[in-house]
């Protein structure tokens, strides 16, 4: 296939398809996976999400902690530190994704979805519980691996986290689109 690269190289245009990707596909995608647990709440009402416990471990040493950013909008009390915490995880998740999909295109199949069931098993199912980031209320404190979630955990966890990877892919499909390259399969044009 021929295809021209638009303003300038292919390395220059390889590498403004990941800066755009990433800031494209982590803006979108952040809204989508925290959109996708307004109707599909993964945990139970009173439980501490993983975030907020990372936040307090990791910077209470600085006198930061989950509640440290909290705002008040229209009555609604916002976790602002938990918010910005999984922004910055999309940011760093879409530039993941396409990065790899230089190297393994088979992560793109399914419109993304597998990259999203990969990041929801190793995220939810392996590295938090490993790190003692969840212990569901409704196990009496067990370890909170896969098989130790309830079914509505996992869904909400799984379909939230293929929401959110189809919606990169969506973004990435519309930059390659923009830089007329491929949108299935290897998009990279070696120099």
């Amino acid at each position: 296939m021929t295809y021209v690269a638009r303003d300038g190289d292919a390395k220059t245009v390889n590498t403004k398809v990941v800066i755009w990707t990433t800031l494209v596909g982590g803006f979108i995608s952040s809204l989508v996976k925290w959109g996708s647990e307004v109707n599909m709440p993964p945990r139970m009402p009173g439980e501490v999400s993983p975030p907020g416990a990372h936040i307090d471990t990791w910077l209470g040493w600085l006198g930061i902690d989950q509640h440290s950013l909290d705002y008040i909008f229209q009555g609604h009390s916002i976790l602002g530190a938990v918010t910005l915490y999984h922004w910055l995880f999309s940011f760093a998740f879409a530039f993941i994704y396409v990065v790899w999909s230089i190297y393994w295109p088979r992560v793109r199949m399914w419109w993304g979805a597998v990259y999203g069931i990969i990041v929801s098993v190793f995220a939810h199912g392996i590295m938090i519980p490993a790190l003692g980031f969840r212990n569901p209320k409704y196990a009496d404190g067990a370890t909170g691996w896969l098989w130790n979630l309830n079914a509505a955990e996992n869904i909400s966890e799984i379909v939230g986290h293929i929401y959110w990877s189809v919606s990169i892919e969506v973004s990435m499909i519309a930059v390659l689109a923009y830089y007329g390259r491929p949108l299935f399969g290897d998009w990279v044009k070696r120099a």
